[in-house]
């Protein structure tokens, strides 16, 4: 499926014209936002609209992913941009009902597809994005379709011996780039759907009711998660996801948890990685030849604004001196960088092989940076 999704005529065209944006930039250089860091953050968020819609960024890639927007939602509904939201929602269901299936990405104008592969995050964060617009009507304009996608997802994701995620297939996850299969930051998809059919009453569950103790009894090592059942390695998508989402009560150990991944390597000197160490194998090939350790050890502004956030809940005075690294970062590049280099000494933007590909900017998940930088004055 990830080649004939990398074949799809409708992806290369969008993603011709991202290269001609990255090309762009490196000619003229990168668009900066003026004023303070939350400032800064505001200006790229209001860039990220297009007029119908949220795109992932204001740089190169200007689609409607699902996953950024979902990341973004909440912070969006606080920053006053609930009207915004709910129009990109109502825009891309739209786009998705004749298929019947809500997908990772929609491509050009109307091309919905799932890159690399089925997201396992998709319907998840479409429902955490509806929740937090408050987007009853939507539901009620497109509940049919979206029950069936419900039942659809349970019976192609879910292992129905372990009621996990199945191992036997890879998924999109954050990590895109990367095969990732029943790890830690899936299964914390899985019970944000559940969590979220079980509370808002739009549809029965298809999960079963033991969902959260499966997941902690299985990835919850006393003090921290693991990313695999089988494995002891710390993550940075499996640490934050579970508790940035509430699937988890920071009572569980928030605080221990940002502890071991601090310890593991994953926050220094910016929050936050993936891994400590790269995993050449579980890479794209395409992606390990233009991008390699693109989702590995290079530091990215989503999984640390999130990290940033968990902080501030956990023990604001330590978050301060992480809030100030990247309040300086922001107002150093005038904008929210996509990603930063971890394989170099300083804090650069990444840059694929030759430095052709450059990590994007003006992301739309700067809405939870600016709330960051706000609630600290």
């Amino acid at each position: 499926m990830w080649l004939t999704t990398q074949l799809d005529p409708a992806i290369w065209p969008t993603y011709a014209a991202s290269a001609a944006r990255v090309l762009r930039r490196r000619l003229r250089g990168p668009r900066r936002f003026e004023g303070d860091a939350a400032r800064i953050c505001r200006e790229v968020v209001d860039a990220c609209w297009d007029g119908q819609h949220y795109c992932a960024s204001a740089g190169h890639f200007r689609q409607a992913w699902t996953r950024d927007l979902g990341f973004a939602a909440p912070s969006l509904v606080r920053l006053g941009q609930r009207e915004r939201l709910h129009a990109s929602l109502a825009w891309m269901l739209d786009v998705w009902q004749s298929s019947g299936h809500v997908t990772t990405t929609i491509m050009g104008r109307r091309a919905a597809r799932d890159v690399w592969t089925l997201g396992v995050d998709s319907l998840p964060l479409l429902l955490h994005s509806l929740r937090a617009a408050e987007a009853d009507d939507l539901v009620e304009r497109h509940a049919s379709w979206l029950a069936a996608d419900i039942e659809r997802y349970a019976a192609t994701v879910i292992d129905p011996y372990s009621g996990l995620v199945r191992d036997d297939r890879s998924f999109s996850t954050h990590r895109d780039t990367v095969r990732c299969r029943s790890n830690s930051y899936a299964n914390s998809m899985v019970l944000l759907l559940d969590h979220h059919l079980r509370e808002s009453g739009w549809f029965g569950s298809p999960f079963r009711e033991d969902l959260t103790d499966r997941f902690i009894d299985v990835f919850w090592r006393g003090d921290h998660f693991v990313d695999r059942p089988d494995g002891e390695e710390v993550t940075g998508d499996g640490t934050v996801a579970p508790f940035f989402f509430g699937v988890v009560p920071d009572e569980l150990g928030l605080r221990d948890a940002l502890a071991a991944a601090e310890e593991a390597g994953l926050a220094t000197p910016l929050p936050l990685r993936y891994v400590q160490r790269r995993d050449r194998a579980a890479e794209d090939s395409m992606t390990r030849l233009f991008v390699p350790d693109y989702q590995g050890t290079a530091m990215w502004t989503s999984l640390g604004a999130m990290y940033l956030r968990l902080l501030q809940r956990a023990d604001p005075a330590a978050a301060r001196p992480a809030v100030a690294d990247y309040r300086r970062l922001v107002e150093r590049d005038g904008t929210v960088r996509e990603v930063y280099d971890g394989r170099r000494p300083r804090l650069v933007p990444y840059h694929g092989r030759l430095s052709v590909f450059i990590a994007d900017e003006a992301m739309l998940w700067g809405a939870i940076l600016a709330e960051a930088f706000e609630d600290h004055g």
